[in-house]
């Protein structure tokens, strides 16, 4: 049983890396993505954020802006269809093709019990 239950929402982080060089061409990447995510959704997207950790990394001699992108609100009982959706819209809006390493999606939910509930 998914902590929350089979109606929770469940928040979906994204992490990459890209060159610093092409943070403009992320930013516009992530709004081409939310506008596509959000056409033709069958429950109201929630408040997508893109953030960008302040330091750079070194990645074998490159440096690497680091990268977190956040869904809430995703309802649980379509995580499936919803994250192979995220996919498809992160292919076609080129915030794929930005993503060195490729994209690390990971969703979570609050446990029982927290301040969330």
């Amino acid at each position: 049983m998914t902590p929350g239950g089979p109606s929770a929402e469940v928040e979906v982080y994204v992490w990459f890396e890209s060159d610093p060089a092409d943070d403009p061409a992320v930013y516009l990447a992530f709004r081409r993505l939310v506008q596509e995510m959000g056409r033709g959704a069958e429950a109201p997207l929630g408040t997508p954020r893109l953030l960008r950790r302040p330091e750079l990394k070194d990645r074998d001699g490159q440096l690497r802006a680091t990268w977190m992108e956040v869904w809430p609100a995703v309802p649980a009982a379509d995580l499936a269809d919803w994250l192979d959706r995220l996919g498809r819209c992160a292919e076609a809006s080129g915030a794929s093709a930005l993503a060195l390493g490729g994209r690390h999606v990971e969703p979570f939910v609050a446990p029982p019990g927290t301040l969330t509930d």
